[in-house]
Order: structure tokens, then sequence, then C-alpha cells
């Protein structure tokens, strides 16, 4: 649970750096590719906070680290 915790960290991270990539090589044509990045930034926040939650309630972590 704890790597793939790490590795959906990553990927936001990556995906942020990519949006940052697009907004300055797109600038004022089309910013379909930064939109893009973002939304799965947000996507994969939304996956992480609602995976850990549904962790949490179903045991798999407790408030203090890994059952």
């Amino acid at each position: 649970m704890r790597w793939v915790v790490i590795a959906v960290l990553i990927a936001i991270a990556i995906s942020m750096a990519s949006a940052l990539v697009f907004l300055y090589r797109d600038a004022g044509a089309g910013r379909q590719r930064m939109v893009a990045a973002l939304a799965i930034r947000v996507g994969l926040s939304v996956g992480l906070f609602v995976s850990l939650m549904l962790a949490y309630r179903l045991g798999y972590i407790g408030p203090l680290g890994l059952n």
C-alpha cells in the first residue's frame, strides 16, 4: 500500500511538471495538452484520496499506520 501511494504521488508531480512544460511550450496557441495534464492530476489526486479513505474504512490502514 505504501509503495502505491508513493507511486501515485510521483505520478501527480510528473503530471504537474508536464502541465508546466505545456504551459510554456504552447503559449497562447491551444492549451488542450496543459488542461489534459491538469485533469489527469486532479483525477489521480481524487483517486488517491478515495482509495485512502476506503482503505481506512476497510481496516487496511489505521491511525498509527498500516495494520
